[in-house]
């Protein structure tokens, strides 16, 4: 007797889990991760109770392009800089939060800076695109487990626990989006990810 396979879930599936107050599972170019409308505070408080994560821990975003990012956070020559030699692709950038950027204030945990990310995949980019605005996108996993890079390796519990899952195959890079802080006047890489310290300070303006 054949087992039963449930139907794909679609993108558009997901745009209404989204639209709906929902936790979805996106594949991106580093690891997969759990998403939710950045702006919508039931959504915030899901998402954090399924990553079972403190609610003094900001949750970065997922953008669409730089325009996007623009409507959150703040970006210098420094930020501008990174966000066109990396975007997309796997940098997250924390800059300092607009006065009237659209968010729910608990996705920052009361923080003055966001953290922001264009991903280098193609679907999700349009997805966020068709949704309209930002998503806070933590990594698919409970802290201390592996960031999943394969739809297969995601736990049953957090799987089950998102609305929608799109199963895009094994992640093209597999390793987490180096974190740099830009809100100061100086550079810190607060996660070293899948792009080099090397890369990020050729594009630093000198003095």
């Amino acid at each position: 007797m054949a087992i039963y396979q449930p139907p794909a879930h679609t993108p558009s599936d997901a745009l209404i889990a989204l639209r709906n107050g929902g936790v979805i599972i996106v594949p991106t170019e580093t690891v997969y991760g759990l998403a939710a409308d950045a702006s919508n505070a039931i959504a915030i408080k899901r998402l954090y109770a399924l990553k079972e994560r403190p609610h003094n821990q900001p949750f970065s975003l997922l953008v669409a392009d730089l325009c996007m990012a623009r409507r959150y956070g703040k970006f210098d020559e420094r930020a501008q800089n990174l966000a066109e030699a990396f975007w997309p692709g796997p940098l997250t950038l924390i800059v300092p939060l607009k006065a009237d950027a659209p968010l729910c204030p608990l996705v920052l945990a009361g923080g003055k800076t966001v953290g922001l990310r264009v991903p280098d995949h193609e679907s999700t980019r349009a997805l966020i695109s068709q949704f309209g605005g930002a998503l806070a996108a933590p990594s698919a996993n409970r802290a201390g487990a592996p960031a999943p890079t394969k739809a297969k390796d995601i736990a049953p519990d957090i799987r089950a626990g998102a609305a929608i899952c799109l199963d895009d195959g094994p992640c093209q890079r597999g390793i987490a989006s180096t974190l740099v802080d830009v809100s100061n006047d100086d550079i810190k890489i607060l996660r070293q990810g899948d792009l080099a310290r090397d890369a990020i300070m050729k594009t630093w303006p000198r003095p």
